[in-house]
């Protein structure tokens, strides 16, 4: 091509144009007229025969100017190489008769700018006219391709009356319904269409039949599937609703699978629609043929297919299956059985021992602030304190590759129905894989950079979907695993366990924290860029930058870094500690721990959780010597009510019953592990004979309140509360012995466990149980309480943060105003405004009574925690020292056998702000503040 202005003789070379328009029609263009997204626009006609053409172009910027050209060699440029460049639709025109497939539109119209065509028109030596204006693919991404789907499958569907699954893409309200509670829903498009949203529309009815857990799956041929996107905890805000969901990760496939693993309730299930829609872009315009009027004419862009997923990876334990026959442990594609047989071989081995930081996790495994590191190294999935708090990193290129939706996690568990959950640090559930009860074993980190839970078989179960691994070189580093680091090994984002569960060596790849479980971090590096932690061939303990460099020389030299019980060690040839992370004075624990191994106490709390359901109250007891069939008499399950089965079924046997809780006991050698939702279950008669430990976990999921007690023929003898905090019996033998040994005092279960002797598996707990169903307790009727004859608080709208002063001193108005003042002081940035009652008729009451009254006046949710008192003493005394009570405490006075914790203490009015707001954003304790004398703001 050639340019001249319109006032000019001489023309200057332009940009090559290139142009290719093919609508199946074998027709050459006359004129062609096009404008780009830059603003500028072009208009040239064409020679009969194709070797030259002339126009004009007016630029971006406004100027007019000339254009001429020549053919080049068409052998310069090969047709084929036109299907990587350009545009290809899958077209459409209007007639009569509706909307008719119009085949296939290739266009290609490039003039050496980046900007690309906004519209096209021409028309062809016939006669024939077209003209398109090109739709880019919207931010969005709202473009709906449900009429590119041709063939709709579904494993279960209602022929009888009509609600097949073809309904699910059609225009009307008809809807898809199956008599099942588990289904898949398969759809066949015309060709490869990346789909990054999908919408699901409820049904005319039941809304227990509503999908509430699925998995969608995308796939190139039909035979190798991979996960785009999982959800779990749905549901829908009404009848005919439609609920849109982003896939993170879109990729071009031709099939899409839509694996329903639950529902509300409901023994069945269905939906009115399902719409799938994609980022591809299309175009408008009209098409006109001679002799005929323009009719409508629409674009869909095709979309090449996504390379093929990779087949997946067997476990790295798993050996190649030798010669197939009958009888043997597995059985080949295309095998059958009939009255056979599978048996596993004699030589066949249970799979690798597990270690922490190891590339799989097992059933009733738990990570927090851990990772799982793939075989050679090269992908991790960390649990981290900083976002993205669950994602998989590529420790070669140091990107992610997969980041989930579980935010403000704190806690990840594969609970006993194989059900991958993250909980949040108050123990509710935040995400979840959806997964219970389909058998899964094992959550496994691969080297294609896809996380997987299998099942005993190792089938792929769900998957967070394999990776498009951006082209890296370089050497991997070593990583260290489990609760050893030696010469030459390195963290990266990963984290070393100490060989109890208790400690934790976390690295996320810029932070370096080692961390007791239950209590804090006792060592802490925050450094200003990313690092790595190594110990090089010299036994130094170093971080270094990625580039190489020395940040910190930390400790050195030694053989190998040891994350123990309290503390990681650096240690030398013979064993002896050269350098550690928390000095001896400051460790956890007392002497070697007694067997068995405990897992960490927020694990055992997860795996109850998972099981009875979230927020649930439960009870979990550790009864001595006896049988399942006994202890579940002993609480009123007759054996001719007992019914055996997964705790799935037996809430199902519940809904069947009626009301009343579930009571289930499975067998751990001689002893009995009993488990109900009934959180205040009476253990009294069991421990008649025998002794019985039990937990209570109040509902709510956060853990607080969640009591331990010891019951030995028939006597208490042992309670440890939260809320109020009781210890009583604490020099029991076993008891004395747990609370050594135990992480932490508040570790509940961790308590029940070691004073027991006995620690369930995850099997066991997510197993077949023997249970039944109680009846109700009758609800306790009220008394008055005729010795307190106080007129009910009424407690109002507060904000959380402020201090709730209640008076109970009417002695001294100036006095109480000064009061006033001193409470209205502003603490820091903080004006939370006191909360104040000063009513007669709490005149001389004292402070067990009113903190009586508050807790009968307030919710769990709303209470704080702490109460002010404003009493005798504050209007007599100088400095006008509140009363701050414990709201932990109820009130009732200490037995003698019991170890009594802090109630109250006496603090300056203007510091009560202070001491409310930590409270409130649990950043301090109670007895943080408490101590003799009057307290005084720590900070102004």
């Amino acid at each position: 091509m050639w340019w001249r202005a319109w006032d000019s003789e001489q023309w200057v070379p332009g940009t090559r144009l290139l142009v290719h328009l093919d609508d199946g029609g074998g027709e050459v263009p006359a004129q062609l007229s096009w404008a780009t997204e830059g603003g500028a626009q072009c208009a040239v006609g064409f020679s009969p025969d194709m070797a030259s053409c002339y126009g004009h172009r007016r630029t971006a910027n406004g100027d007019v100017v000339e254009v001429r050209g020549e053919l080049d060699d068409p052998r310069d440029h090969p047709k084929d190489g036109y299907r990587d460049r350009g545009y290809e639709f899958d077209t459409r025109v209007q007639d009569t008769d509706g909307w008719l497939p119009a085949g296939r539109l290739r266009v290609l119209v490039e003039e050496g700018s980046e900007a690309p065509a906004r519209w096209v028109a021409w028309h062809d030596r016939s006669g024939n006219a077209c003209s398109v204006a090109l739709r880019a693919a919207r931010p969005s991404g709202n473009e709906e391709v449900s009429d590119l789907v041709t063939v709709v499958r579904a494993s279960a569907e209602h022929h009888g009356a009509g609600e097949v699954a073809a309904n699910l893409v059609d225009a009307s309200t008809s809807k898809w319904f199956a008599f099942e509670d588990r289904a898949s829903l398969e759809f066949h498009l015309t060709g490869p269409v990346p789909v990054d949203r999908y919408m699901l529309t409820s049904a005319n009815d039941a809304p227990d039949r509503d999908p509430a857990a699925w998995t969608l799956r995308g796939s190139a041929d039909g035979r190798r599937w991979r996960t785009l996107d999982a959800r779990t905890g749905q549901s829908f805000p009404g009848r005919h609703r439609s609920q849109m969901y982003r896939i993170a990760e879109p990729a071009a496939f031709a099939r899409y699978r839509l694996e329903i693993t639950g529902n509300n309730g409901s023994p069945h299930l269905q939906l009115e629609a399902v719409r799938l829609f994609a980022d591809i872009g299309g175009f408008v315009g009209y098409r006109q043929r001679v002799g005929h009027a323009p009719a409508a004419y629409h674009g869909i862009r095709v979309v090449r297919a996504s390379p093929d997923v990779p087949a997946p990876q067997l476990p790295e334990d798993a050996s190649p299956p030798s010669e197939w026959q009958s009888g043997c442990s597995w059985l080949p594609l295309g095998g059958t059985l009939s009255m056979e047989s599978l048996t596993l071989p004699e030589d066949a081995s249970p799979p690798s021992e597990w270690q922490s930081g190891c590339s799989w996790l097992p059933l009733g495994g738990t990570l927090s602030m851990e990772s799982l590191t793939s075989p050679s190294g090269r992908f991790t999935v960390l649990d981290g304190a900083y976002g993205p708090q669950l994602a998989i990193r590529d420790n070669l290129t140091r990107e992610y590759v997969w980041v989930s939706d579980a935010q403000s996690s704190s806690l990840l568990s594969l609970g006993p129905d194989g059900d991958f959950v993250a909980w949040d640090h108050h123990g509710r559930r935040v995400w979840s894989t959806g997964t219970a009860w389909r058998g899964v074993r094992r959550l496994d980190m691969r080297d294609t950079g896809e996380l997987t839970l299998t099942d005993a078989h190792g089938g792929v179960v769900w998957s967070s979907g394999i990776p498009e691994i951006s082209a890296a070189s370089g050497e991997l580093r070593t990583v260290a695993r489990g609760s050893t680091m030696h010469r030459g090994e390195s963290l990266y984002g990963q984290s070393l366990t100490s060989d109890d569960g208790s400690t934790v060596l976390f690295h996320d790849g810029r932070v370096l924290r080692c961390i007791v479980k239950g209590r804090t971090s006792h060592w802490d590096r925050y450094y200003d860029r990313q690092n790595v932690l190594e110990l090089d061939e010299d036994g130094f303990l170093r971080t270094l930058a990625l580039d190489g460099s020395e940040m910190e020389r930390i400790a050195g030299p030694g053989t190998e870094l040891v994350v123990a019980r309290g503390a990681a060690e650096l240690r030398d040839e013979t064993g002896a500690v050269v350098w550690a992370s928390a000095n001896s004075s400051t460790r956890i624990g007392a002497g070697p721990v007694r067997e068995p191994t405990m897992p960490h106490n927020d694990a055992l709390a997860a795996w109850f959780a998972a099981l009875m359901g979230q927020g649930h109250g439960f009870c979990v007891a550790v009864v001595k010597e006896s049988t399942p069939a006994e202890v579940l008499a002993r609480v009123g399950v007759t054996s001719d009510s007992a019914v055996q089965g997964t705790w799935r079924e037996l809430q199902q046997h519940q809904e069947a019953v009626g009301e009343g809780s579930i009571a289930a006991a499975i067998a751990v050698g001689p002893d009995v592990i009993l488990l109900s939702d009934d959180a205040a279950l009476p253990l009294g008669e069991l421990a008649s004979l025998t002794s019985c430990a039990a937990v209570h976990a109040p509902s709510g999921g956060n853990g607080y309140g969640t009591r331990f007690s010891l019951h030995q023929r028939g006597l208490l003898v042992s309670e440890f509360m939260d809320q109020p905090r009781r210890e009583k019996g604490a020099e029991v033998p076993e008891v004395a012995a747990a609370l050594a040994e135990s992480v932490h005092h508040l570790h509940r279960f961790e308590l029940l466990f070691r004073v027991s002797g006995v620690v369930p598996s995850a099997e066991e707990l997510g197993g077949v149980l023997l249970g039944g169903v109680l009846a109700p307790r009758p609800t306790p009727v009220a008394t008055p309480d005729t010795e307190d004859d106080l007129p009910p608080l009424v407690i109002g709208e507060r904000d959380e943060l402020s201090p709730l002063v209640i008076r109970t001193d009417f002695t001294d108005e100036d006095a109480w105003n000064r009061v006033l003042a001193e409470l209205q002081e502003p603490w820091m940035e903080n004006e939370a405004e006191p909360y104040i009652i000063s009513e007669s008729a709490y005149d001389g009451v004292p402070a067990e009574r009113i903190i009586k009254a508050v807790l009968v006046a307030m919710s769990e949710l709303e209470l704080p925690g702490v109460v002010f008192i404003a009493d005798a003493t504050t209007m007599r005394e100088e400095k006008h020292p509140l009363l701050a009570v414990s709201t932990e405490w109820d009130g009732e006075p200490f037995a003698q056998d019991e170890d009594a914790f802090t109630t109250q203490f006496r603090i300056r009015p203007n510091a009560a702000i202070e001491v409310s707001c930590n409270l409130g954003i649990a950043n301090m304790d109670f007895e943080d503040f408490a101590g003799d004398g009057v307290g005084e703001r720590m900070v102004d």
